[in-house]
């Protein structure tokens, strides 16, 4: 199956607030140690970088100072929503696209992940999804989430 992958978490922030946790302060919560083009030689990321724009890079930086493109924003309404390809380690034209909601509701922020386009991804697709499917749980559903419980923390 090649459907959308979709994960929803509620953060204790507000929409603007769990916006810019997810896109400028992205190193912050990113596992760089094991999620990057870097783990793959065995070297951690210095950081993860979002263009704040249209268009915009996003990319690592890798710890000799060179960097890698992980895609590009599709879409930058602070608050709203993000929108990125997505071809860590691949061509442009293999990109998947991820799209992140950020809703108001009573206790803070519904943000919703939605990974698709796998047709880009040929023959891999079926495969690719898998990886993400969980490799999302981590690093959404608990690495995003927890440094939003974290940040509410140190704001009380």
């Amino acid at each position: 199956m090649t459907g959308p992958i979709v994960k929803t978490v509620t953060v204790p922030l507000s929409p603007e607030r769990a916006f810019t946790l997810f896109t400028e302060e992205m190193s912050d919560w990113w596992p760089l140690d094991t999620h990057s083009l870097s783990a793959g030689d065995g070297e951690t990321a210095k950081s993860v970088t979002v263009t704040p724009e249209e268009g915009g890079a996003v990319f690592e930086t890798k710890p000799d100072g060179s960097t890698a493109q992980w895609g590009r924003v599709t879409e930058w309404d602070p608050g709203r929503a993000f929108g990125m390809t997505w071809h860590v380690g691949r061509p442009e034209d293999q990109a998947s696209h991820v799209h992140v909601s950020f809703d108001v509701v009573a206790d803070g922020t519904k943000v919703t992940l939605i990974h698709d386009n796998w047709r880009a991804l040929g023959a891999e697709a079926a495969s690719l999804r898998q990886n993400y499917h969980s490799g999302w749980d981590t690093v959404f559903c608990a690495l995003y989430a927890g440094a939003a419980q974290s940040v509410m923390v140190t704001a009380a």
